[in-house]
C-alpha cells in the first residue's frame, strides 16, 4: 500500500456533490460494498438531509485539491456510527486509512461503530488498522455484515 500523502478532510459543500453520486454510482463498488446506487434524485435529497443534520459530521476526503471520498460520523438512535466511501480509482492508496485517522482525530466520543459488509476485505482492513475490533455480524437485508467497535 502507498502511504497517504497529503490526506485533508474538509466539510462536504455542495459543489462536492457531483464528485460523490459519481462514487456511489459504480457498479463494482456497490457490489464490494453490497451497497444499492441512489438514483441521482434520490442522492441529492439524502446529501440534502445530512446536510442539514446537525448531528452529523459530514467531511470530504480531499488529496491534492480532489474530493477522492466521503467519510461521515452520525448518531441513530442506539450508536454514534462512521462510515466511508472512495472513489474506486482511490482504493488501495492508504487514503481510506488515513481518512479515518483524520476524523479519529476530530472525533472523540466513544464507542464509535461501523457496520461493513463481510466481502468487503478493504473497508475491513480500514478498521482494523485504526483499531476498530469486530465485536459480531448478522444478516441484515440478505447481506452479511460485521460490526467493529472502537472504546
Amino acid at each position: 500500500m502507498t502511504q497517504a500523502v497529503g490526506v485533508a478532510l474538509r466539510p462536504v459543500r455542495e459543489g462536492d456533490l457531483p464528485a460523490m453520486f459519481t462514487h456511489q454510482d459504480d457498479p463494482i463498488a456497490n457490489e464490494m460494498a453490497a451497497f444499492e446506487a441512489r438514483p441521482h434524485a434520490e442522492f441529492m435529497a439524502h446529501w440534502t438531509r445530512i446536510l442539514a443534520d446537525d448531528t452529523a459530521l459530514a467531511r470530504a476526503i480531499v488529496v491534492d485539491d480532489e474530493v477522492v471520498g466521503t467519510i461521515m460520523c452520525w448518531r441513530d438512535e442506539f450508536e454514534r456510527n462512521v462510515g466511508y466511501w472512495l472513489g474506486r480509482a482511490y482504493w488501495g492508496r492508504g487514503y481510506a486509512s488515513r481518512a479515518l485517522a483524520l476524523l479519529l482525530d476530530e472525533v472523540t466520543e466513544r464507542p464509535l461503530i461501523a457496520h461493513v459488509a463481510e466481502t468487503n476485505i478493504g473497508s475491513r482492513r480500514v478498521l482494523e488498522h485504526n483499531g476498530f475490533t469486530r465485536i459480531g455480524g448478522a444478516e441484515v437485508d440478505g447481506v452479511r455484515e460485521s460490526t467493529y467497535r472502537l472504546g
